[in-house]
């Protein structure tokens, strides 16, 4: 698995964790290039919300609406939303989106929950990631050491069963 994708994820997980509040965390500087414009046929706009639902490993049922704040998207190897809940990147080379609710586990000390989702249409399916930010930093140290990069859903749940991670499913629909 893309080595940039996992700590993009953690590094975007961090600051907010730390820090305990619904603020946007800081964005690192990137060696990647100049920001790009949004596409006006984007998958994912500011303003949007998203819903991300799953079932955790432990078989939990969660429902969570991630609404994207009105504010133009960073570029920084994909496109970094500021969003209520936690950081929401939308890959597109990649196919993939990458969606946190931090401050709900923050606020009532529980899981926090990261959905690692490939696109499928209007959407995405993948992963669900669930724990204390310690547990998710070594979940997530074990899916930097996964080979291969997913092209498919089913690709991306091969590679994270391979890495012994321990992980649900999810899915992220855009609300109408």
């Amino acid at each position: 698995m893309k080595r940039h994708l996992v700590l993009a994820a953690l590094l975007t997980l961090t600051p907010l964790a730390h820090a305990g509040s619904g603020n946007a965390a800081p964005r690192a500087v990137t060696p990647f290039g100049a920001p790009k414009a949004l596409p006006a046929n984007a998958l994912v706009r500011p303003g949007q919300t998203w819903v991300m639902t799953g079932t955790t490993a432990a078989g939990e049922r969660i429902t969570r609406d991630l609404k994207l704040s009105a504010q133009a998207p960073e570029w920084d190897d994909g496109w970094d939303f500021d969003a209520d809940n936690g950081p929401f990147s939308w890959k597109p080379e990649d196919r993939m989106i990458l969606a946190a609710d931090v401050l709900t586990g923050m606020m009532n000390d529980s899981d926090i929950h990261l959905c690692l989702g490939m696109i499928q249409g209007s959407g995405a399916r993948g992963v669900l990631l669930s724990g204390t930010l310690e547990e998710l930093e070594v979940e997530m140290d074990r899916l930097d050491d996964a080979t291969g990069e997913p092209r498919t859903t089913d690709e991306l749940i091969q590679a994270v069963r391979k890495a012994g991670v321990n992980a649900g499913t999810c899915t992220l629909t855009l609300k109408r």
